[in-house]
């Protein structure tokens, strides 16, 4: 198969593959002695496999078709199918399309929302994964690079306020998906329009649906819709991510490929209890911590915490596959066939100019 665009595909850490054709692929910024290294690729298709055997977790492609237009982003699913956000973006707008079709108006408004909203999602984890790069970039140009080093500066910022924007928009798309949910189960008697709402509901009325049960699941204290939730509300009810609990730095890193290859990669620690944070802020107690009198440097993340933290931009990315995945799911529940958009000219009012 022939090589049909550029692709340059993003790797956990802020690492690049950049691939041209069969002979130039290679990794980004290269080994810790500034080499490029390349990687044999024999087909176009069996780029992501060859990355993957390397020990590298792949977090979306762009592909580049024409130089002055914006790359075709795509995030990568970890199973199943590949481009799983991407298709939930299409297949909502089919969903859209069908409403508009029947005439449901509010059917059509929530899914046209819904298909924007994992676009804005799949964008924000490539605005992160951006950043990562940029902070890795510009820390190797120190000539500074040491393992398991902690560090901070302009670029640290920029990361923290990216992987931000996207628990903002990730909660938005979540309580997209509520609506939807119950829109199609209440048969659009009553209007819930959030998690926490539906939540509220459930306390008097508890879900008796297979849909309604897994949700209750994955909300409920420790799922991985509440913990998500729990990093949005610490941002918009306390405090920033970076100086919310111990002040957080970006950690550099060195992994070893399969192929001996020592490659580096940073790495932006997230807060690992939000639930708590948030709560020793809203009532005071966090104030009590005598560290806060000290200089800043006192109450730095430990490096052994650093390290053991989850990673911004692997979580961002879990959480965008979750997330694709739950609303395909829920587009099971739609009361209208997903129907693809036609363009059909008016007769008389299409004209082919040479």
């Amino acid at each position: 198969m022939e090589w049909l665009s550029v692709r340059e595909v993003h790797i956990s850490g802020g690492v690049r593959v950049f691939s041209y054709n069969k002979s130039s692929n290679y990794l980004y910024p290269g080994d810790m002695g500034g080499e490029k290294t390349a990687i044999e690729v024999k087909a176009y298709g069996a780029l992501f496999s060859k990355i993957k055997s390397l020990g590298l977790e792949i977090v979306g492609c762009d592909f580049f078709t024409h130089s002055i237009t914006l790359p075709e982003w795509r995030s990568k699913a970890s199973t199943g199918s590949a481009w799983l956000t991407w298709e939930q973006g299409r297949d909502w707008s089919f969903i859209a399309q069908g409403a508009f079709k029947s005439g449901d108006s509010r059917l059509y408004d929530i899914a046209a929302r819904i298909s924007h909203q994992l676009r804005s999602c799949e964008w924000r984890v490539r605005q992160l994964s951006e950043s990562y790069m940029d902070q890795l970039n510009d820390k190797l140009k120190s000539g500074d690079f040491k393992s398991c080093q902690r560090f901070r500066d302009g670029y640290t910022e920029q990361c923290y306020l990216a992987v931000q924007a996207f628990f903002i928009d990730a909660c938005t798309l979540r309580d997209y998906l509520v609506e939807f949910y119950w829109y199609v189960i209440s048969k659009g008697d009553t209007r819930i329009t959030s998690i926490g709402s539906l939540v509220k509901s459930w306390r008097k009325i508890p879900p008796i649906d297979l849909h309604g049960i897994s949700i209750q699941e994955i909300s409920a204290k420790g799922g991985w819709l509440d913990v998500l939730g729990n990093y949005r509300n610490l941002i918009i009810h306390a405090a920033p991510l970076a100086m919310a609990g111990k002040t957080l730095y970006a950690v550099a890193g060195i992994l070893s490929l399969s192929n001996s290859v020592s490659l580096p990669f940073v790495k932006l620690p997230l807060p690992s209890d939000p639930e708590r944070l948030k709560e020793e802020r809203i009532s005071g107690r966090y104030f009590d911590d005598p560290l806060l009198n000290r200089a800043r440097l006192h109450n730095m993340i430990e490096r052994d915490e650093a390290l053991l933290a989850p990673d911004s931009l692997d979580y961002a990315s879990s959480c965008l596959e979750k997330l694709s995945a739950w609303a395909a799911s829920l587009a099971e529940l739609s009361p209208v066939a997903a129907e693809i958009p036609l363009m059909i000219p008016i007769e008389g009012s299409f004209e082919i100019r040479k």
